[in-house]
């Protein structure tokens, strides 16, 4: 079993408009959390021919396919009243963003953080409203060019599912913010089973993201379940 879960957040600023002196009490904020998980052994069997095919129909099935891997993988969660420099913890065992049966050997994992008034199920999008959103067209003839360029890439279907996971948070993300909302913090990380894991458990604290806003906990956590043992009659 393999389990990659959030244990605590802090954000120096949480997006709120702040008063000169101070005297209107503290600034609440309520964020939503999106995350997702690539494999490095996503399966896109359609790639290669993709790459090589004109066929509209076989571009499209593989861009499906691509985002239902990422949106197979997405949670969703938000937490409410959150202050500035006040760090907010997942419960006391933190908070699971991605499970699964094997430990695998790389992922990438894309995390957003949003100050955001909207119910997060607005944040749910199908496939179609992913094809449909601004933008995707030049996104997946520039995915379509980095794999083509990138004939020396060792995993072409991870780096596609890679950039097609932030393309998907970021269309998340707007869909949660409105006028006054913004961007609390945002990840991309990658993580090497030898590397990073190899006993199948990392665990880090007060790691900052790409914006210096916010600062987080996690933990990974993998192993290798025990086969049964079956015991033999003894013969009367």
């Amino acid at each position: 079993m393999f389990y990659f879960r959030i244990d605590r957040v802090r954000f120096l600023d949480n997006g709120g408009v702040k008063s000169g002196l101070g005297i209107f009490g503290h600034d609440f904020a309520r964020v939503k959390f999106l995350s997702f998980v690539t494999r490095s052994d996503e399966g896109v069997p359609e790639l290669d021919e993709w790459v090589r095919s004109n066929d509209a129909a076989s571009k499209r099935a593989l861009l499906q396919t691509l985002v239902d891997n990422t949106l197979s993988t997405r949670a969703l969660t938000e937490i409410d009243r959150v202050q500035d420099n006040v760090p907010v913890n997942f419960g006391d065992t933190g908070l699971i963003l991605y499970e699964t049966e094997e430990i695998p050997e790389a992922f990438t994992w894309t995390f957003l953080a949003v100050r955001s008034s909207r119910n997060v199920r607005e944040a749910a999008r199908d496939v179609d409203e992913i094809f449909s959103e601004p933008g995707f067209g030049s996104f997946s003839k520039s995915l379509l060019g980095l794999i083509q360029a990138g004939s020396a890439l060792a995993n072409p279907a991870y780096t596609a599912g890679v950039e097609m996971a932030k393309f998907v948070a970021q269309a998340n993300a707007r869909r949660l913010m409105k006028k006054g909302d913004r961007e609390l913090g945002a990840v991309t990380v990658s993580f090497i089973r030898p590397e990073h894991y190899p006993t199948g458990i990392r665990e880090s604290h007060d790691v900052h993201d790409m914006t210096g806003n916010m600062f987080f906990d996690y933990t990974i956590f993998g192993y290798k379940r025990a086969l049964p043992v079956i015991r033999k009659k003894r013969r009367q």
